[in-house]
């Protein structure tokens, strides 16, 4: 009976191993066929992502053919506008803006030093008037602080070269530096580049006759800086040469001859600045609004 019992135990012993073997090998393969359904399941949700990226990129690349084409289409419309432009400033001389506006143009000419030009700022600021100042780029480069303040308080500057040139005097090439030494001058004053439409030549040199070759030439040289001439209906200057230049003079001058439209020119004097209060309200006893060379411009292009 002892043969019997222990000739029969290794074999349940043997068939319990083999149980918990199979047993381990089923569990692997069952971890092994979930493992092999979520990365099926991952690669699918993956595949499906790449897809939706392709379409995406597919898209993007549609668009930005699309973009380029509307790009190159504005680069061609600009380079035309650009053409166009040039050649209405190329040939165009401003005297004065449309004649059914109220609207006067008030313009300053040359520089002084900074009391005269920040009483000139208070008299246009106590009476809410902007106005547009052609300094010399010499006048800005002494007193940057004060031509600062004027753009700050909504006046606009214009280009009247940097040493008040005569343009007939002086070769093209110049004509070219003092515009450039001029804007050079503005753009340090106020710290950063301004852009500035509008030229007034010093003492009208080069402009007397308008459609002539000469001021044709200086007409695109202007052009290509991105500015119109402009000049003036109403002066004092030549008006008076012949009379005393005294305040209350000018400002009967100026209030018998303006009119809707009209660019008036005072330079930074003591006289013309201690008539600006009464011409101001002269004007506006006559139904006519001070303002600056852009508004009186703009409200032409309105009409």
């Amino acid at each position: 009976m002892a043969n019997n019992y222990y000739g029969r135990s290794p074999k349940k012993k043997k068939s319990g191993f083999r149980l918990f073997l199979f047993l381990i090998l089923l569990l692997a393969l069952a971890g092994v066929t979930l493992f092999s359904f979520s990365q099926y399941l991952a690669l699918r949700s993956l595949r499906s992502d790449l897809d939706r990226l392709e379409e995406q990129l597919k898209n993007i690349e549609d668009e930005n053919r699309m973009l380029w084409d509307q790009y190159d289409q504005v680069v061609e419309e600009n380079e035309k506008l650009r053409e166009e432009n040039f050649m209405l400033r190329s040939s165009t001389v401003i005297n004065h803006g449309n004649r059914n506006t109220n609207l006067v143009a008030i313009t300053i000419d040359d520089g002084a030093g900074p009391e005269l030009i920040g009483r000139t700022l208070r008299i246009l600021k106590d009476n809410q008037v902007t106005a547009t100042f052609f300094p010399m780029g010499s006048w800005v480069e002494l007193h940057p602080e004060v031509w600062k303040e004027a753009v700050e308080d909504g006046h606009e500057l214009g280009n009247h070269t940097y040493s008040h040139a005569f343009l007939t005097t002086v070769s093209d090439e110049r004509v070219k530096e003092e515009l450039n030494r001029w804007q050079e001058a503005v753009d340090s004053a106020l710290g950063y580049q301004y852009q500035t439409y509008f030229f007034r030549p010093p003492g009208m040199d080069g402009f007397t006759s308008p459609q002539g070759s000469t001021a044709k030439r200086y007409k695109e040289i202007i052009a290509n800086k991105g500015m119109f001439a402009v000049l003036w209906d109403v002066e004092l200057v030549y008006a008076l040469r012949n009379e005393a230049y005294t305040t209350a003079r000018i400002i009967e001058h100026i209030l018998a001859n303006a009119k809707g439209g009209s660019i008036v020119l005072l330079h930074f004097t003591e006289n013309d600045i201690a008539a600006l209060p009464d011409i101001i309200s002269g004007l506006r006893r006559r139904g006519l609004e001070p303002c600056s060379l852009s508004e009186l411009l703009l409200a032409e292009m309105q009409t």
